[in-house]
């Protein structure tokens, strides 16, 4: 089977040591980095008082891309409180699921460029076009105004699984082709190509099985029905519980809350999800209120209460201001093309 293609740049290895699993250690480091960088922030302090813009004077939307209750939501609204509190008006959720994300997307688009209507642009918006006809050009129809954070995946297994390591998984798998299930979310989701990828790249078949949400999947690794899954912050309650645990980290670097958990990347492997997620308007913003939309979303991105619900999820600030989101963009708009290619080829899409 060809190898899948290495479609993401190189990054530099974080090795956690020093660390039992479970050690909120380097969890309160990195809220305390956040806290002194939003202390720094020069519009730290009477920001909505001082702004004299007038805006906002009535609620604002977000439209969100994802059903209620999933990492994303849980972590929006906390964010969507702390800006409201800043801007003196409530930001109130729009959860408009479906279409890899292109339903909310597209709602997007056709929304005044006021401010008044914003949304959640998740990593599927990039590859989406490539693979179906949709109403927006991801480098063209957004006025992109903060990245926020990004999802800490890792291959999530039942407590009592015979794998330890994600080694005696591949083994086990190239003992018995085709016998391994490995959940994931989405049929063109990214943690459903990532595996499709790894899997490639290891030499070995398992059947990736699709499902609507990580709810799903995270009820069919406890029920038995599904040996293995890429997962988020929804795992990271039932490995509190001790009712699953991960094999490996499917991240760039190790994470701070399993800081002894290799990478796959570490094992040989230089695959990882990459799937951040920020705030966007419609195309055609005004530029100050862009700037003013930013400096809120930052604040409360790294705000004790914004950055306790990233602690909960497994996640950690992954901000971007509109330059660097919408070089992003272009960037992530580019790849997609070559691995949208690469699932032809094998007969994946």
């Amino acid at each position: 089977m060809p190898a899948a293609p290495d479609i993401f740049p190189r990054k530099s290895r974080h090795r956690g040591r020093g660390h039992p699993p479970g050690d909120n250690t380097m969890n309160k480091r990195h809220f305390v980095q956040g806290l002194g960088l939003l202390a720094a922030a020069p519009w730290a302090t009477s920001w909505a008082q001082s702004s004299g813009t007038g805006f906002p004077n009535k609620p604002i939307t977000l439209i969100l891309p994802y059903a209620p209750g999933g990492p994303t939501d849980q972590h929006l609204r906390v964010v969507a409180e702390e800006a409201g509190k800043i801007l003196g008006q409530p930001i109130v959720l729009d959860s408009r699921p479906g279409a890899n994300g292109v339903t909310a997307a597209a709602a997007l688009t056709r929304a005044s460029a006021d401010g008044y209507t914003l949304g959640v642009l998740p990593a599927s918006v990039y590859r989406e076009p490539y693979i179906n006809k949709v109403p927006f050009d991801p480098t063209t129809s957004f006025s992109y105004i903060a990245l926020l954070s990004d999802y800490s995946f890792g291959l999530a297994v039942r407590q009592d699984a015979p794998w330890k390591t994600w080694a005696d998984l591949v083994a086990d798998a190239r003992k018995r082709p085709g016998a391994l299930n490995i959940g994931a979310t989405g049929a063109m989701g990214t943690p459903r190509i990532v595996m499709e990828e790894v899997l490639a790249a290891a030499g070995v078949k398992a059947n990736v099985v699709t499902y609507k949400g990580d709810a799903d999947v995270a009820t069919a690794i406890l029920g038995g029905h599904i040996d293995a899954a890429p997962l988020s912050g929804g795992a990271v309650p039932h490995i509190d519980a001790h009712k699953m645990r991960y094999l490996v980290m499917l991240t760039a670097q190790r994470v701070p809350r399993f800081p002894t958990l290799p990478t796959l990347k570490e094992s040989g492997l230089d695959h990882f999800i990459d799937s951040p997620y920020g705030v966007a308007g419609p195309k055609g913003m005004d530029a100050a209120r862009v700037a003013q939309l930013t400096a809120v979303f930052q604040k409360a991105l790294l705000s004790p209460a914004g950055m306790k619900a990233m602690e909960l999820l497994n996640q950690q600030p992954n901000y971007k201001d509109p330059a660097q989101y919408q070089r992003y963009a272009q960037e992530a708009f580019a790849r997609e093309k070559q691995r949208v290619a690469w699932l032809r080829d094998q007969g994946l899409l």
